[in-house]
Parts: structure tokens; sequence; C-alpha cells
């Protein structure tokens, strides 16, 4: 095993954070990478990501308490959700030093940290991200939660990972269509706060989308430094985290809009990034050159389908932002590629005209 290791620091003195390991052959050596003070895990894992689970299932062999599969669909991400989780783990006899492991994508690993950081008031949990999204970030962070028919993401805790095992092995059964929008996120990262790290995935753009493992390495281990430092300094989104939020606040709307079926979590990411570039050019002095570079890599990781641009629909989505205020809705612009600044009132109407502005 050759696995590079990223810490992310907790917030608080003695909360404990996430060691965060990328490599290969990181799934066979679970056993001594993941996380349990009692030795004993509950895998939740995806229906997608059934041959990582196998894999684990074999690693962790005699040590799993609780072996549950889950809807990962976005539709999917409820409270219902959850309280599944709970039922099973508690039937299964839970004890707080036992330890969860989620192996899927972001569905997955939001969910099941979800129900670990109110199990017992708390127990600890692993991530085995198996789409490219998981890996360059949802995985990462401690952010943890469940959609409400309101908005995306409305309810919901940090609570670290303990440990996240990113391996390229387990992408093994993602379809292009999830593992080409994922790597939306990897490239989000970039554009906020790495120049350098965008412009190396912009060379090797053909070996990403033909899945070469050190391209794919390259960006995802690029993306997960650019979050640690940026978590790490600011874990409970009061600040510099919100950065991480680029492309996402009409993006989740967009998600919404279309009932969580219409679109992928990154193709929305790529349309919401789209409309934040026209934002960009007005307010924050992004060169003409610079959005059309962004644009030619969202374009070449696509096509995506088309989002619901319609005002009346996205509005309410809108004005249930996490981010919102009396004033608008903070918002990420892209002064330039490898650096961004936070917003903080940017009104309705001018994320309504970049809505239907924004193309790729």
């Amino acid at each position: 095993m050759n696995a590079e290791r990223i810490e992310v620091r907790a917030g608080s003195p003695g909360e404990a954070g996430s060691a965060v390991w990328i490599g290969r052959g990181l799934l066979e050596s679970a056993a001594s990478l993941l996380f349990s003070p009692s030795g004993r895990f509950l895998l939740i894992s995806a229906p997608a990501a059934r041959a990582a689970a196998d894999v684990l299932r074999g690693a962790l062999a005699g040590r799993l308490i609780l072996d549950l599969t889950i809807d990962d669909r976005e539709e999917a991400k409820t409270l219902d959700g959850v309280a599944r989780i709970a039922d099973a783990a508690l039937a299964a006899g839970l004890r707080r030093d036992d330890a969860l492991v989620a192996v899927g994508g972001g569905v997955t690993t939001d969910v099941a940290g979800f129900a670990a950081a109110v199990l017992l008031r708390g127990v600890a949990w692993n991530a085995v991200p198996s789409t490219t999204a998981a890996m360059a970030d949802a995985a990462v962070g401690g952010k943890t939660g469940v959609n409400h028919p309101l908005g995306k993401n409305l309810l919901g805790a940090f609570h670290p990972a303990r440990a996240i095992l990113v391996d390229p092995a387990a992408l093994a059964t993602l379809p292009e269509r999830d593992y080409r929008s994922g790597l939306v996120e990897g490239f989000k990262a970039a554009w906020i706060a790495d120049a350098p790290l965008a412009e190396r995935a912009e060379r090797a753009l053909s070996l990403l989308l033909a899945r070469e493992e050190e391209a794919l390495l390259d960006l995802v281990a690029g993306a997960v430094r650019v979050k640690a430092g940026i978590v790490s300094s600011d874990p409970k989104e009061e600040g510099r985290r919100r950065l991480l939020n680029f492309g996402h606040t009409l993006g989740h709307a967009f998600e919404a809009a279309g009932g969580y079926r219409d679109l992928r979590h990154g193709e929305a990411v790529a349309w919401g990034i789209a409309a934040a570039l026209e934002i960009s050019r007005d307010r924050a002095g992004l060169s003409n050159e610079e959005a059309a570079r962004v644009r030619e890599v969202l374009a070449r990781l696509g096509p995506f389908p088309q989002p619901r641009r319609d005002p009346a629909l996205l509005a309410p989505y809108l004005a249930r932002d996490k981010k919102a205020t009396a004033s608008g809705r903070a918002g990420i612009l892209l002064e330039a590629i490898g650096r961004a600044r936070v917003e903080e009132a940017i009104p309705e109407e001018a994320w309504l005209a970049a809505a239907a502005r924004g193309q790729i």
C-alpha cells in the first residue's frame, strides 16, 4: 500500500478530526485504517458500491455486527433513511464504542454520518466514498445531513468521519455519467483556491475522462488538500468555509426544482458554476478569458442535461437557501482561477438573471 495521509483538523481542542487516506489498495487494508474503539463495525452501503462493499466484508470479516444496504438516491436522503439505519443499528446491539462504515456516494455518507451523529448521542463513523463527487468533496469535512421537502440539506450536523479511505478501486462500478459529473467537485476546489492544480487538471482532462488513475488521484488529492485547509480553519462554516459552496447556491435550487431526479449533484453544481461566472464577471472582475476556461472544462465533462430555469420555480428554493439573509443570498464569486471570495448579499434578481444567462 502506497498512500498519502491528509489530516482534516476539528475546530475545538480535543475534538477528533479526520484522517483522509488516498491511494491504491486501501480497501484491502481497511482493517488497519478504519477507526473503531471496540473493533466492531456496522457496514452501511449503497447498491452501486457493491464491489467495494464486498472487499470490505472480506477485510472486516468477523468484526461486522451489521451489514445494511440503503437506498442511495437523492430523493431517499431523508429522516426516514436515518431512521432505518438507527433501527437496524440499535437492534444489532450498537454500543457507543462501535463505529459505522459508510460505503457509497454523497447520499450514503451524508445519511450514515447523520445517523452516527444522533445514535446514542454520537458514535464514530468512517467513510469509503465510491463516487468521484464523494471522493473530492462530500465525504470530507464533517457535514452530514438530509434533505427536507422545503430544500436541500436543511437538517444535519457537523460530525466528521474519523477515517476516510479514497481508493480508485471503489469506482469500478461507477456509471460514466456519475464519474464525469463528479469531477466537477474536484475542479471546483481547484478553481476557488489552487490555480496550479486547475492548470494540471485541465492539461490532464483527456486522461481524467479516460479514468487514468494517476491523473484522478492528483485531482482528488489536490481537492482534499484544498478542503482540508479551509475546513480546518473554519469547521462550522462561519467564514472561509463558505468558499466551498461555489456553484451550490443555484446548484441546490436546480436540483430541488427538478425533484432531485433531473440532475446529478455534480451536474447541478456545474450549471450553478456557469451562473456564478456571470455574476463573477459583473461583480468580482473575473476576465472573459478565465470564465471561458472554466466553461470549456464543464463542456468537456458534459454534456449535462439542461436545468429548469423558470424564475417562479427557482425563487422559493433560493429564499430557503441556508445562506439566505434579509438582504440577499451570500454567494461565492470567482475573482480569478484559484482565487474566490464570499459576497454577503447578492439580490435574488441577480441570481435569477444569472440562472437564465449561464451557459456551458
